[in-house]
C-alpha cells in the first residue's frame, strides 16, 4: 500500500550509490518496473525498461521487436547494457520499422522474460484517422490510479500524450491506514524531492503502479514536463518553492530532475540535450503534426505573481478608510513599499517610475500582467513558426499543440453563490473575497498561464497560427478540471479550439471552492465568452479522434479514485471542423 517501500529502497534508491563492479555469474536482473514505449516515428520508437541486478555492476539485456504478440519473426532485435550511472534504466531508439504497424517487443535476460509490450508507428502518409488521449497531474498520494486503467484497456487509442505532472515533488507526508485504504497512497521518497536519488526514487515508486504499469505496455507515449516534475511553479531560472540553501543551487536541482526525466520516460533523444530541450514534433500521415512544447522550463520568464498580494491595503492612521499601498512593480512579483505613501502624499503622479498604488486594477493588468514576457524564449517561437509553415506547406489538416498551461484568459467567479452547503465553513473567507474582487475587476485566474501572466507570448502565438497554420487544437492541463475554450484572433477568426483535461488523480476546483460543480461551470461560462465547457468536480481525460475534416473531442471520467472499483462515462463530446473554401474552422457540441 506504500508502494512496496522495501522493494524501492532496495532496488531504486539504492542503485545511485552502487559501485561499478562486475556481475557475477550469480547475477539474476528482474523487470521490476515493466515495459514502456514512446515517442513514434513513422520509422522508429523508443522501447523501455529497467533492469534491476541482484548484485552491483552492469547489467546486459536483450531486446526483440516483432510483428506478432508471439514474436514467430523478429523484425528488428539487439543488446543494451545499463548500469547505476543511468539507475538501471535500459531506453532504445529502435529503427527500420514500417509505418502504420502494431508492433510487440520484450526484453529478456537469461531466463527472465520482461512483460510484452505493444506499440505502434505513425504512418508515412495517407488519411488514417488518429485517436489519441490526453492526460496530467498524477498525484498518487490523492488516489488510485484508475483514469490510466480506464485507458489501457481500451484497443482504439493510437498515443498518450501527457501534458506534464506526471509525478509530484512534495514531501509525500505520512497517511493513516484509514486514508491508504482510500486511496491515499505514500510515495517515497517520504521527503521533498531536492537530488538526482530522490528524483530517481520518486520515479520508481510511481512505476511500480501496475496501471501506471499497464498504460505504459499498452500504449505509447508523447511526454512533457509541467513544474510538478522539478518543483512547483518552475520557470528557467527557479521556482516559487526553491528558497531554502538546504535545496541546494537551483540549476543542480534543474539538472537533477532532467536527468531523472529523461532516464525513466521513454522520450527521444535517449539522454538530455545539454540546453534542457524538450520540445518536438511529430508527423502524422497526411492528417495531423503534433507539436510539443515547453512553456514551463526551457524559455518561461518569471511569472507577475501577485494574487494574494494586489488587493493588499494599509491602515490609515486615526482610523477611517484603508490606504493604498505603494508597490513596485518592477518586480516580479511587485514588492510592496509602504513608505512611499508619505513621500509623495498619495499623489500616484509623484511615485517613482515602475511604482503603482494598489488596488490600481487597470494600471496592474496594463504594467504587470500585460507586461512583456516570454513564456517559450525567442529560440522556441522561432522554431514554433517553422514547424507550422513546414506543416502547412505540406498540406496537413491538423496542427495539434501539446503542452502544460492553459492558454485562454479565464475570469474566475465568486464560489459563494454556488457553495455546497455541506461544505460552507472549511474554506478560508479571504479566498473568497479575492476571488470576487477578480471577477469585479476582470482579473485573470491564475497568474503563471499564458492568458494570466503571459498574454502578449499568447497573442503571438495565435498570430502564429493565423499566419501559419491550418486548423490547430491546443491541448493543455495543469488546473486539473476540463475546460474547452475557443480563441480567435483580433478579425474574429476561430483560430484554435482548446482541450484542457482532467487530472488523474489531482484535486481540482472542488476541493479548494467547495462548490457544486454543475453550478459553478454554469457560473464560469457566462462570465467567459471564450469557455464553451467546464466540469469541475471529477478526474479523468480527454480523447481526440482525428480526421482531415473533423476532430472529435471526448472528456471521459471516472466516478471514484478512492475505491479500485470505479466506473467511466463521457460527460461531452464536441466536434470541431476544418475550414473550408466556404468558412472558416468551426466547433459544435455533438
Amino acid at each position: 500500500m506504500t508502494l512496496g517501500r522495501r522493494h524501492l529502497i532496495a532496488g531504486v534508491g539504492a542503485a545511485a550509490g552502487l559501485a561499478a563492479v562486475p556481475a557475477t555469474a550469480a547475477n539474476t536482473i528482474k523487470f521490476t518496473h515493466g515495459v514502456a514505449s514512446g515517442d513514434p516515428l513513422h520509422n522508429a520508437v523508443v522501447i523501455w525498461t529497467r533492469a534491476a541486478p541482484s548484485t552491483p555492476g552492469p547489467a546486459t539485456v536483450s531486446w526483440d521487436v516483432s510483428e506478432s504478440e508471439t514474436f514467430a519473426t523478429i523484425v528488428q532485435s539487439g543488446s543494451f547494457t545499463t548500469d547505476a550511472s543511468s539507475d538501471y534504466t535500459v531506453k532504445v531508439d529502435v529503427t527500420g520499422l514500417n509505418p502504420g504497424r502494431i508492433y510487440f517487443y520484450r526484453f529478456k535476460a537469461g531466463e527472465v522474460v520482461s512483460p510484452i509490450g505493444r506499440t505502434r508507428t505513425f504512418p508515412a502518409s495517407g488519411t488514417t484517422p488518429l485517436k489519441l488521449a490526453v492526460m496530467c497531474c498524477a498525484n498518487v498520494g490523492q488516489g488510485f490510479f484508475n483514469v490510466y486503467r480506464h485507458c489501457a484497456d481500451r484497443d482504439d487509442i493510437d498515443v498518450v500524450l501527457h501534458v506534464g505532472d506526471y509525478i509530484y515533488e512534495y514531501d509525500s507526508g505520512t497517511k493513516t491506514p484509514e486514508e491508504i485504504a482510500e486511496g491515499s497512497r505514500q510515495a517515497e521518497p517520504r521527503k521533498k524531492l531536492v537530488g538526482l536519488a530522490d528524483y530517481r526514487l520518486r520515479y520508481g515508486s510511481y512505476r511500480v503502479d501496475p496501471d501506471l504499469q499497464e498504460i505504459h505496455r499498452r500504449h505509447p507515449f508523447i511526454t512533457v514536463w509541467d513544474d510538478h516534475e522539478i518543483a512547483n511553479n518552475a520557470f528557467k531560472d527557479g521556482s516559487e518553492n526553491h528558497w531554502s540553501s538546504s535545496e541546494g543551487p537551483w540549476e543542480q536541482r534543474k539538472t537533477s530532475a532532467i536527468q531523472a526525466y529523461f532516464e525513466w520516460l521513454p522520450i527521444r533523444p535517449l539522454k538530455p540535450d545539454p540546453t534542457g530541450r524538450i520540445f518536438r514534433s511529430f508527423d502524422v500521415g497526411d492528417v495531423a503534426t503534433i507539436i510539443m512544447l515547453d512553456t514551463r522550463l526551457y524559455g518561461r520568464e518569471e511569472s507577475p505573481g501577485g494574487a494574494n498580494m494586489i488587493f493588499l491595503t494599509q491602515p490609515a492612521p486615526h482610523g477611517g478608510a484603508d490606504w493604498p499601498m505603494p508597490y513596485d512593480a518592477r518586480q516580479s512579483p511587485p514588492q510592496p513599499r509602504p513608505e512611499l505613501f508619505e513621500q509623495v502624499g498619495g499623489d500616484a503622479a509623484k511615485l517613482p517610475p515602475g511604482h503603482i498604488f494598489m488596488p490600481d486594477f487597470p494600471r496592474y493588468k496594463a504594467e504587470v500582467l500585460n507586461a512583456e514576457r516570454s513564456i517559450l524564449g525567442a529560440e522556441q517561437e522561432a522554431w514554433l513558426t517553422e514547424t507550422l509553415k513546414a506543416s502547412k506547406s505540406r498540406g496537413t489538416p491538423w496542427q495539434i499543440l501539446g503542452q502544460q498551461t492553459i492558454a485562454a484568459t479565464f475570469i474566475p467567479v465568486d464560489p459563494s453563490p454556488h457553495m455546497d452547503p455541506a461544505k460552507a465553513g472549511r474554506f478560508n473567507s479571504d479566498f473568497f473575497a479575492r476571488m470576487r474582487i477578480q471577477e469585479q475587476n476582470n482579473l485573470p485566474f491564475a497568474n503563471d498561464t499564458w492568458g494570466g501572466g503571459y498574454p502578449r507570448s499568447r497573442d503571438r502565438m495565435i498570430s502564429q497560427l493565423r499566419d501559419h497554420a491550418n486548423n490547430t487544437i491546443i491541448l493543455s492541463g495543469d488546473l486539473h478540471n476540463a475546460w474547452g475554450f475557443v480563441h480567435h484572433d483580433d478579425a474574429g477568426q476561430l483560430r484554435a479550439f482548446e482541450v484542457t483535461t482532467p487530472s488523474v488523480t489531482s484535486p481540482g476546483m472542488e476541493s479548494f471552492m467547495g462548490t457544486r460543480g454543475p453550478s459553478m461551470a454554469a457560473g464560469m461560462i457566462a462570465k467567459n465568452k471564450n469557455l464553451v465547457y467546464a466540469e469541475l468536480a471529477s478526474r479523468g481525460y480527454a480523447v481526440l479522434a482525428i480526421t482531415p475534416e473533423a476532430v472529435q473531442v471526448e472528456w471521459t471520467f471516472v466516478n471514484t479514485i478512492k475505491s479500485k472499483t470505479f466506473t467511466a462515462k463521457v460527460d461531452q463530446r464536441m466536434t470541431v471542423r476544418a475550414k473550408s473554401l466556404k468558412s472558416s474552422m468551426q466547433w459544435m457540441p455533438t
